[in-house]
């Protein structure tokens, strides 16, 4: 039975300084990683010298916090060029908190990327790759639109081995019929 419910209300905003430690601390924080999520940290370091340079925001990736909405940071959303000869974006997404997922947080937060995305960005079409067996993720992708478009195989490295990755994308003609 579909739940009635109407969806969380979220809203998206750029990393700003104040977050930093908040980023830190999830790029350590393994218990927190879901069975799809890669393994690889990222350094203190690494994560003050990317906001340093560009606010992790420039023209070919951006991520944006996900906040509930009494403002809280409960994750993150990221867009990047998904191929170097097209203006197509590659969608990602993540819910911090396990106990927050599952609740439609991750479907809001991505639906409101693909919303902001086609609103700002002279683009025509968004896509995700999701590792076969991350229904969770599909689902996500496909409440925000997207739909499968095939597989690639062997393209994801997760967990010390390659895994295929099935494509799903959404046209902005689709998007603008909604």
């Amino acid at each position: 039975m579909k739940s009635t419910a109407s969806p969380p209300k979220i809203s998206l905003r750029h990393v700003t300084e104040a977050d930093l430690p908040l980023l830190c601390q999830r790029a350590a924080a393994m218990e927190q990683r879901g069975e799809f999520e890669s393994t690889r940290m990222s350094s203190p370091r690494s994560i003050h010298k990317r906001f340093a340079e560009d606010g992790f925001s420039s023209d070919d990736s951006e991520k944006l916090l996900v906040c509930a909405e009494d403002g809280k940071v409960i994750g993150d959303v990221s867009h990047f060029l998904a191929h170097r000869y097209a203006t197509a974006r590659e969608l990602g997404w993540a819910i911090h908190d396990p106990a927050l997922r599952g609740q439609g947080y991750g479907s809001a937060a991505a639906k409101a990327l693909v919303n902001y995305l086609f609103d700002n960005f002279s683009i025509n079409q968004v896509c995700c790759g999701v590792a076969p067996g991350n229904t969770a993720s599909r689902r996500i992708a496909e409440k925000a639109g997207l739909r499968l478009e095939g597989r690639l195989r062997g393209v994801i490295f997760l967990r010390g081995e390659y895994v295929d990755s099935e494509v799903l994308g959404l046209l902005r003609e689709d998007w603008q019929r909604g």
